[in-house]
């Protein structure tokens, strides 16, 4: 018998989580001049905005600053679901942590309060698909958001908790 979610496992792989928390951490960490990375909880939100087409468009299609604050404005529905979709992909977004810290992609700073930062300069993949390519966009805007804005305004905004 088929698994029905076999697509979505395919697509939506730790692997490419783990690529597109890089994207998100390395833009939060060059943003803050290097001085700080993201907070390890808000990393939880990087996989339900961008593996979901509908946020990926809208955040991708946003320039900063203020991207996360335009892509809500513009559309309201943005957050309809985000919580169910977080919680939902928690297990997948540890996964793709795991596989970003044992490959060396990120690395965890503690020493005031748990925050990722990247464990390399460069990206890891050049890819060629225009919807990879949307998905690692949103994903750099997620980031901006975090270096941009309090984490309580981030949590407020999107309507979630933790």
């Amino acid at each position: 018998m088929t698994d029905i979610l076999f697509e979505q496992q395919i697509v939506q792989n730790p692997g490419l989580g783990a690529e597109a928390l890089w994207y998100a951490v390395n833009e939060a960490y060059e943003d803050k001049s290097r001085t700080g990375g993201m907070p390890l909880f808000l990393a939880f939100l990087v996989l339900p905005l961008t593996f979901h087409r509908f946020s990926a468009n809208a955040l991708a299609s946003k320039a900063k600053p203020g991207a996360l604050y335009k892509a809500v404005a513009s559309d309201r529905e943005l957050t309809i679901g985000l919580q169910q979709r977080m919680e939902a992909l928690s297990e997948r977004t540890l996964q793709s942590l795991s596989v970003a810290f044992s490959t060396g992609l990120l690395v965890l700073d503690g020493k005031d309060s748990p925050q990722l930062i990247p464990g390399r300069k460069t990206p890891p993949v050049a890819h060629a698909t225009e919807e990879v390519k949307t998905l690692l966009a949103a994903a750099k805007r997620v980031g901006q958001a975090t270096a941009e804005l309090p984490s309580i305004q981030i949590v407020t905004h999107l309507n979630i908790r933790f």
